[in-house]
């Protein structure tokens, strides 16, 4: 790899993996390579928000949260962080048998986030760096197959590795919605990256486009909570990882409220305004995550609907 060809580039820089996005997935791909004795670079669009919790800050639920314990079993970050930044633990299924048992935390979204990024730095032989990935970079082996051997990062630097690791999440080529309004980003105020699109297709690989929604967020000081039922965690917590004696961090109440026919009224009044009903969003989006417009669409039949108040 430190052949001829890169020579043109007046930064270069070789490891051996490189994991292109740090949110969850990048975090524990990076950890993960670093713990059996890698040299890791974490590339990252912006040093300011690794591990950012963009969606609904919390771990696990159904499903998912026996994922967590599984990455917890192979030494993984999330359960750790969770424990230690969680404000509300829950068992879901909690009345039925111990195979549909799903633990659930709400994090303190920022905490977490410091936490992540503080356990990436101080990782052995994993370098964090802010940098935008333009392209991915082959060579050609056994005539006509190609393998990747590196990232182009903008500045037109070069990071070579034996093995390059995606996860880059919502960023590639990413359009938001807001109502009526479209834009191009992966994150409220952060932008796209199209060039590892580019790459990919060139390479001949297929481009899908996945739709995922984030709940609204709300001023606490604007709601009356004596409308609302309280939710509060489990008296006796539970941690997910296997290596937290005890939880430390002060737990939180959540509240729910419901909707009502004025609500569903209003949402029926104005689905020619929702993306999803509009055509301006033509993906399926999760199966077990509908938003407020689909309930109400798709469950006509009900009267109200639960709306959940995290903190």
């Amino acid at each position: 790899m430190a052949g001829s060809r890169w020579t043109e580039f007046m930064n270069r820089y070789e490891y051996d993996v490189i994991v292109v996005g740090a949110g969850h997935a990048g975090t524990e791909a990076a950890s993960a390579a670093a713990r059996l004795g890698a040299r890791v670079a974490l590339l990252t669009s912006n040093l300011d928000t690794v591990g950012q919790m963009s969606c609904n800050p919390a771990i696990g639920g159904v499903a998912k949260g026996q994922i967590v314990r599984e990455i917890d079993a192979l030494g993984g970050l999330m359960g750790q962080t969770i424990d230690k930044t969680g404000i509300q633990f829950r068992l879901l299924n909690s009345r039925k048998g111990p195979a549909m048992h799903s633990p659930r935390a709400q994090a303190d979204k920022k905490a977490y986030q410091f936490e992540i990024k503080r356990t990436i730095e101080e990782t052995p032989d994993l370098d964090l760096r802010q940098e935008l990935v333009e392209e991915l970079v082959t060579e050609k082996i056994d005539g006509n197959r190609l393998r990747v051997v590196g990232v182009k990062v903008r500045g037109d630097a070069l990071y070579l590795a034996r093995s390059v690791v995606l996860t880059t999440g919502t960023f590639l080529q990413a359009i938001m919605h807001t109502g009526e309004s479209k834009t191009a980003g992966g994150r409220a105020g952060e932008g796209t990256s199209a060039g590892i699109s580019h790459s990919l297709v060139s390479l001949g690989f297929r481009i899908e486009r996945f739709k995922t929604g984030t709940p609204a967020r709300l001023n606490s000081r604007t709601i009356d909570y004596t409308k609302t039922e309280i939710q509060p965690g489990d008296e006796k917590p539970q941690p997910f990882s296997y290596l937290t004696d005890e939880l430390t961090a002060q737990q939180l109440p959540c509240w729910i409220t419901y909707t009502n026919e004025s609500v569903h009224q209003l949402i029926r009044a104005n689905l020619h305004r929702a993306p999803m009903y509009s055509g301006q969003i033509k993906s399926t989006g999760p199966r077990y995550c509908p938003s407020i417009e689909d309930k109400v669409v798709r469950f006509a039949e009900k009267e109200r609907h639960q709306l959940f108040l995290e903190p």
